[in-house]
């Protein structure tokens, strides 16, 4: 169950992330080249490398306890 919430906090978390780093980047975009830049599917990618990589913290800090 807690691999579980942890792989979906991860999903959310990494959502979020990959939208901040995606504004983040296209707000760069047009101060450096006036022109809006970003990676397409960016939100994608953070949530699915999230997801994997959240649990596994979570479950380094359970094996230390």
């Amino acid at each position: 169950m807690r691999l579980f919430l942890a792989v979906i906090v991860g999903i959310i978390g990494g959502f979020i992330l990959g939208i901040a780093l995606s504004s983040f980047i296209g707000i760069w975009g047009v101060v450096l080249w006036n022109e809006p830049m970003g990676i397409k599917f960016l939100p994608y990618f953070t949530s699915f490398i999230c997801a994997i990589i959240v649990p596994m913290i979570e479950l380094k800090s359970q094996i230390r306890h």
